[in-house]
């Protein structure tokens, strides 16, 4: 299984076009598939190591860890996957609205007439519209975008890289924490109620990555810690983050490249088939209701009763 399978590419769209651009194409999407493995993972480490500071439970932590890595691995696909449009293409005339595809094929002029032919034929009809329009395709690279969508994405995953590359760092430095933290609870009298409740252990549930009860304690003490180092850090993140969402809108190749033309034209194909195949069985089923001997009455049994009734 390839990659580029786990954010729902399909390569059988490609079989028409050249083996090279096929296999350039699958490498670029087998490459943005592993950045977006590496994210869910970095996020899945870091909601376990959250999860650990909170509940004091392994099987809680991966629980959670698994969850919160899968969840932000399919917004991130979701994310890029609606990030390749057709904006700019001259394909986006047909796709939008395949009224269009249908006139400039002379395809409305079937009406009444597809009954005649094969399905077989209609598809065949379809595929025929499909490669002409293939031949005609072009792309404006200045055709303006949608910077709203745009801002939404990255202020969305800009903020999860932040939080998820906290809970990094905290695993990264964990012992430089708990030494921080132990050195705390020796100033602390052991009334204080942050010795009693933050730095103190229950009976059953007890320290496992972090000896303290608080997120909040935690990461204060590592931003002490890392000082101007800790938004280094968080900026590797982010980079890390952001990546894969600079390789959809800055690259042509990728963002209006040969499987997004090719993933158009196979939506577009299905759409006219089934027009036609609509039309086709719309007139069978016309024709037999025609044919069968209904009697239509203007009123019902009950209402005739009624009638009946108010009359006596």
């Amino acid at each position: 299984m390839r990659l580029s399978d786990q954010i729902g590419i399909d390569s059988d769209i490609m079989q028409k076009l050249s083996a090279d651009v096929v296999k350039r194409q699958i490498f670029i999407y087998n490459g943005i598939s592993l950045m977006l493995l590496v994210i869910g993972l970095i996020s899945a480490v870091s909601a376990t190591v959250y999860s650990l500071i909170l509940f004091h439970s392994w099987l809680i932590a991966l629980g959670v860890g698994i969850f919160i890595g899968a969840v932000v691995f399919n917004l991130y696909r979701l994310f890029l996957m609606t990030g390749l449009d057709l904006k700019g293409s001259t394909l986006e005339h047909y796709h939008i609205k395949h009224e269009n595809h249908y006139r400039e094929h002379n395809l409305y002029a079937l009406d009444g007439k597809v009954y005649q032919h094969a399905d077989e034929v209609l598809k065949g009809w379809a595929v025929t519209a499909k490669d002409k329009l293939r031949s005609k395709i072009s792309i404006n690279p200045a055709a303006p975008r949608n910077l709203f969508t745009i801002f939404v994405r990255v202020f969305v995953m800009a903020l999860l890289a932040v939080i998820f590359a906290n809970g990094l760092e905290i695993l990264m430095f964990s012992q430089q924490i708990n030494m921080a933290l132990s050195d705390l609870k020796q100033v602390l009298p052991p009334e204080d109620w942050t010795y009693k409740y933050i730095l103190t252990p229950d009976p059953d549930e007890p320290f496992i990555l972090i000896n303290a009860n608080s997120l909040l304690l935690t990461f204060d003490a590592l931003a002490s810690g890392l000082g101007k180092w800790k938004l280094w850090m968080d900026i590797m993140v982010l980079a890390i983050y952001m990546i894969p969402l600079m390789v959809i809108y800055r690259s042509m190749e990728v963002r209006h490249g040969a499987y997004v033309q090719e993933l158009a034209l196979h939506e577009i194909n299905k759409t006219t088939y089934h027009y036609l195949i609509t039309q086709k069985y719309c007139h069978v089923i016309d024709t037999e209701i025609k044919a069968m001997k209904l009697q239509f009455r203007k009123y019902g049994n009950h209402t005739n009763n009624i009638a009946e009734t108010t009359s006596a």
